[in-house]
């Protein structure tokens, strides 16, 4: 579903005068700061899965650089990749893709893309081009974090007082 200006109809949902997430700000400054056709050359040299003449098209080699970078910079495995970018419509959007286009790359897809590219020594290629970047910026970059909370069962189950002294007179 696609609103009138364009947008898919996920955009157009906002609240009024609302801020722009930090998330949002952060994948703007990435935006702005990396040289992302300095980037892409590095990849195309061994990705060529979306310029296939036959067969199902791979995902474009920017959008999994883009979840490459998600990933370096909160820190995330591929699982957590995967799952920031369907959470977040920022994170969508920054990786070129939104609910109702195609949909985003897969934790494994995300791995085995990583592991080509160091199989084929490109990998610290990229991050050694995105740390000149930021060196020659003037700027310094600490990871973010993105936690979710966990929920374990404990082995020894805690029984209410109240129920504990019903147990040991046989009333329960």
């Amino acid at each position: 579903m696609v609103s009138a200006d364009g947008d898919s109809l996920f955009t157009c949902v906002r609240w009024p005068r609302s801020k722009s997430p930090k998330r949002a700000e952060s994948l703007a400054n990435l935006e702005r700061l990396l040289p992302w056709d300095d980037l892409e050359k590095i990849v195309r040299g061994v990705y060529l899965s979306d310029k296939r003449s036959t067969g199902r098209p791979g995902y474009p080699a920017m959008m999994l650089l883009r979840c490459l970078v998600v990933r370096w910079f909160w820190n995330l495995s591929d699982d957590q990749t995967e799952a920031v970018i369907l959470d977040s419509y920022a994170t969508a959007r920054f990786i070129g893709t939104d609910p109702w286009k195609p949909k985003p790359p897969s934790a494994s897809l995300i791995r085995g893309f990583r592991k080509h590219l160091d199989f084929h020594g490109v990998l610290n290629d990229i991050k050694s081009k995105i740390d000149a970047c930021f060196n020659d910026a003037g700027i310094k970059v600490w990871c973010g974090l993105v936690r979710e909370p966990v929920f374990k069962r404990t082995a020894a189950r805690v029984v209410p007082e109240s129920l504990a002294s019903c147990a040991s007179t046989g009333n329960a």
